[in-house]
């Protein structure tokens, strides 16, 4: 399954010089995406496996161990894959090492999850060593395999050509990006259960997946000692996707203080189970006092079709701002706004601290919304109203639309 990242993470014009760290959730695809890359290339055997003790062997007997595997390749600086060398204890100085010797002779690129990208924020010897990119939950361009409509220009969103933004959309074929919509939203976006795209084997997968995060990766990278608390803050979050979540709510009902609720919080977060959005506002201050906003990487772990919906549209939107911000069309982040008056919508994309473009989330609603309508005017940016169970294509004056989620997402990668 070709990944978007394909179409710019090798770039060397980009990348020269710089070693690649690719992390993610778990299951996501990494390995598979680096391995088909060197399958490509022909360089299946420049892929190392630091949980296979014949690799950390062959580095402990000889520390230039790449030496003769590079003398087998004509071209030019070929890719070398690292996998999990981050649970090497000194990892760091390895890589630092091999980086030093062979930064004329090879491209770098390092995988790993939660603990990959938690431990290279710690210390400073790799600083200046490489660009990070994260690989994500497939979006609707990967899982109907086609890139045809896919956005690398961010002013298109920001002024949209009204004529011919409507052109492509319409355009959209239903087969294969309603199909691969449906089938995203019911099995979600990681790769195994997307692909078999069966119940009980979603099912059973989603709670082996929990599992494997809670017991193994919280273990590792916290001192959470209360696993049955973690458990219990689990169930009751599916319920508040959406919605400003209310720590002092969860507390009471967990029945302890408020601080173990942020650190649990956190901590699923660390290993990519649950993303959080902060509220948009002109005074950071205030901003930063209101609640925030959590979704989880794997939709289907929300039952409530609305809340799954907008989940899927939060993943997508994330995805988007982190493939600008990998391309370097400038600082992007994903906030949601809303004001004291009730006003409020799901989704707002932020460029260099300001305001860029309004998203609503809506199951059937193909009315456009009023909060919409006040933001997109206060704020004088686009409004896209995405929605789920209607086929509709609809402009208004002052760039407003409503727009079949089908038809839309594939513009996002």
């Amino acid at each position: 399954m070709k990944r978007t990242q394909s179409l710019y993470i090798f770039d060397p014009d980009v990348n020269a010089g710089k070693m690649i760290f690719l992390f993610g959730p778990r299951q996501v695809g990494k390995t598979t995406f680096v391995k088909n890359k060197l399958k490509e290339l022909k360089q299946e055997y420049l892929y190392f496996d630091w949980d296979d003790p014949y690799v950390k062997m062959e580095y402990s007997k000889n520390p230039h161990f790449l030496k003769p595997h590079l003398a087998k390749i004509s071209q030019k600086r070929p890719l070398v894959v690292f996998d999990e060398i981050h649970k090497h204890k000194n990892w760091k100085n390895i890589l630092k090492g091999l980086y030093d010797i062979h930064i004329d002779e090879a491209q770098f690129v390092i995988t790993g999850s939660a603990r990959l990208d938690y431990f290279r924020q710690s210390g400073d010897s790799l600083v200046g060593r490489y660009f990070s990119y994260r690989l994500l939950p497939l979006g609707l361009a990967e899982a109907a395999g086609n890139f045809d409509s896919i956005l690398n220009d961010d002013t298109f969103l920001f002024y949209p050509d009204k004529k011919k933004l409507l052109a492509i959309i319409q355009k959209t074929e239903e087969k294969p990006f309603k199909d691969s919509f449906k089938k995203l939203m019911e099995f979600g976006g990681f790769p195994e259960p997307f692909t078999r795209a069966k119940n009980n084997f979603s099912i059973k997968w989603r709670k082996d997946y929990k599992s494997l995060l809670v017991y193994e990766d919280l273990r590792d990278l916290t001192r959470i000692q209360d696993i049955k608390g973690i458990e219990q803050l689990l169930l009751l979050l599916p319920e508040r996707v959406g919605s400003p979540l209310s720590i002092n709510s969860l507390k009471n009902i967990l029945q302890v203080n408020h601080r173990t609720v942020s650190v649990w919080l956190e901590a699923l977060k660390k290993v990519y189970l649950i993303f959080s959005l902060m509220p948009w506002a002109k005074n950071i201050a205030k901003a930063i006092k209101k609640e925030e906003k959590i979704y989880f990487f794997d939709w289907t772990m929300i039952d409530d079709e609305g809340a799954r919906f907008e989940n899927a549209i939060a993943v997508s939107l994330f995805r988007l701002i982190s493939r600008w911000n990998e391309l370097g069309l400038g600082d992007f982040e994903l906030r949601y706004i809303r004001n004291q008056q009730g006003h409020e919508v799901d989704f707002l994309v932020i460029k260099n601290q300001k305001p860029f473009a309004l998203f609503e989330a809506k199951n059937s609603d193909i009315n456009i919304a009023k909060s919409g309508i006040y933001f997109s005017e206060h704020l004088k940016i686009p409004y896209y109203q995405l929605v789920n169970k209607k086929d509709i294509v609809e402009a208004y004056p002052k760039d407003r639309y409503i727009i079949s989620a089908w038809r839309f997402l594939g513009l996002l990668g």
